[in-house]
């Protein structure tokens, strides 16, 4: 596989940008909400930048997912949204194609499967701050708690649904 141009080169540079982030022990990419989307992607990745006979049906459009193959996916995120997901594992519980559960979470939902998944997320991360004590609790150890790894888009994304800076939330709580 040439990778100095292409996807190949993209795969490539994901690639050593992952071993590069491994390689340090206090890299969020041993948090497995985070390592574990960044080595699917890696996988996913490749196959799409390989040339290999399965390349056009990964690529090809895909037939949308039942609504029970998204609401099977719906209730494994709702029942276990600290768990470590990505799309092809919830696919895999759904018993879908992970292009076909996209799809199908895009044609009945509006949104995507992790998309949906942080909505979760962030709303257990608001219940967690409303519920903490401040002098014991940070917003970074909530937000990292919920899989989120950039604090200014949690806060971002917490301020546009609830209304309120996370901060506030913490200190507003109990």
């Amino acid at each position: 596989m040439d990778v100095t141009e292409g996807a190949a080169r993209d795969w490539a540079q994901l690639a050593l940008l992952l071993n590069e982030q491994l390689a340090r022990p206090e890299s969020l990419a041993h948090e497995p909400l985070v390592g574990r989307p960044l080595m699917d992607s890696l996988v996913r990745g490749l196959l799409l930048a390989a040339d290999n006979p399965y390349r056009q049906a990964l690529v090809a459009s895909p037939e949308p997912a039942r609504p029970t193959a998204v609401r099977t996916a719906i209730d494994v995120m709702e029942s276990e949204p600290q768990e470590p997901m990505t799309a092809s594992s919830l696919a895999k519980q759904s018993h879908v194609s992970v292009r076909s559960l996209q799809e199908g979470f895009r044609r009945y939902m509006g949104t995507t499967p992790m998309r949906y998944l942080r909505s979760v997320r962030l709303r257990h991360a608001h219940e967690e701050l409303l519920a903490a004590d401040p002098s014991a609790t940070t917003v970074a150890t909530v937000a990292f708690r919920w899989g989120f790894s950039n604090l200014g888009r949690f806060a971002a994304e917490h301020e546009a649904a609830y209304g309120t800076q996370p901060v506030q939330t913490l200190r507003s709580g109990r």
